[in-house]
């Protein structure tokens, strides 16, 4: 049996997975098949994750008959990417609600690339370990959805905040930094340059070579 044809009998009895559950809210039908063809193309999980995301969108917009409101691509990117302002992804937001959309509720029901491996692993009994290991691209993927989610929350709350008496603010705009901090070496880098460069200079445990990816001292 292979991968796809195990992924074929286990969405046919469904699972209780964050997926699953999105798979019957929204009505995605045989969406599994969809996820292991793309994932046999060469999609990595960062991809897949964005393949769920926007189709749960499409739905949500297809119900609150919301479609006017641009391409289903770029509204993701307006809601989760790094490209948009405060300000204007809380107009999206706005003429998301307007339109009969329950934001807070659609985020909540997206999922993350781990999501999408447990699916993978757990539901559909597909070995993502024998296809590709963790990339470079899956890892910053995972580290910028972590952080867009993150700077979205603190935006979200400070936002609600400004309705609080004696509490004021002008447009705000919300980043969220995350550096690594090797114990053994001391050596402290933003978490992107950390994944990029390969890594910090630790010494190897066979005798002390630097990494190899970086220029020799």
């Amino acid at each position: 049996m292979t991968d796809s044809d195990a992924a074929d009998g286990a969405g046919e009895a469904g699972c209780s997975c964050k997926i699953g559950r999105n798979v019957r809210r929204y009505g995605l039908g045989a969406f599994d098949r969809t996820l292991t063809d793309r994932r046999r193309d060469g999609a990595s999980l960062r991809d897949l994750e964005t393949v769920v995301n926007e189709a749960i969108l499409r739905a949500a917009l297809r119900e609150a008959d919301a479609d006017v409101i641009g391409d289903v691509s770029s509204v993701y990117e307006g809601l989760t990417g790094d490209d948009a302002s405060a300000g204007e992804r809380a107009e999206l937001r706005d003429r998301l609600t307007r339109a009969g959309v329950d934001v807070d509720a659609l985020e909540e029901d997206f999922v993350s690339y781990q999501t999408v491996r447990t699916h993978f692993r757990e539901c559909l009994d597909y070995d993502t370990d024998r296809r590709t290991p963790l990339s470079v691209e899956d890892a910053r993927g995972t580290v910028e959805w972590a952080r867009s989610r993150s700077e979205g929350i603190v935006e979200r709350t400070l936002d609600r905040l400004a309705d609080t008496d004696g509490f004021t603010a002008g447009d705000l705009t919300t980043s969220h930094v995350v550096r690594v901090t090797c114990e053994d070496c001391g050596a402290t880098h933003p978490v992107d340059e950390f994944v990029d460069r390969g890594g910090c200079d630790c010494p190897t445990a066979d005798g002390g070579a630097a990494n190899p990816g970086d220029p020799a001292e």
